[in-house]
């Protein structure tokens, strides 16, 4: 004969049920690290936007390269970085004409922050023109050009 087994009632515990005064401070005080949390973090990705903003015009466009003054013996003057620097040679074509002096981008003094987007991301000023060479006329995303902003801004 099979064995029958009782089955247990499972045993429930009344839990205290919080008044609406409490569930509503603990909801505010979630809302408000919530907001701390997002503000730290939009402070975070600004400087993580810089930061990879100073590698793009360091290391990978090489804005510095044009757009630093240099010393007497040619090496940049890193006291100087991105103020504008001369354009030290000249076109190999006879018929090209170059830019004698690249601008400053050190604050992007005269530029708006769409503007400059525009510029980095089409290769062309707002109004059409392209950049006089040497320089390139750049197809970046828009990410990269934001985080070039950010870093040329970070620098006032």
């Amino acid at each position: 004969m099979p064995s029958q087994r009782k089955r247990k009632q499972p045993i429930v515990e009344e839990t205290p049920v919080a008044s609406k005064g409490a569930l509503f401070g603990m909801a505010l005080g979630l809302g408000g690290l919530l907001l701390l949390g997002s503000r730290q973090a939009a402070v975070s990705q600004q400087n993580g936007d810089a930061e990879r903003g100073r590698y793009l015009v360091n290391h990978v466009a090489m804005c510095i390269q044009c757009h630093t003054p240099r010393e007497p013996d040619g090496r940049l003057d890193r006291r100087k970085l991105l103020e504008g620097g001369s354009i030290p040679i000249e076109s190999p074509y006879p018929d090209q004409v170059w830019g004698f002096e690249a601008p400053q981008l050190k604050g992007l003094p005269g530029w708006e922050v769409e503007d400059f987007v525009t510029l980095l991301t089409t290769g062309r000023r707002p109004d059409g023109r392209s950049p006089r060479p040497p320089m390139p006329p750049f197809r970046l995303s828009e990410e990269d050009a934001r985080a070039i902003v950010a870093y040329l801004n970070s620098l006032e």
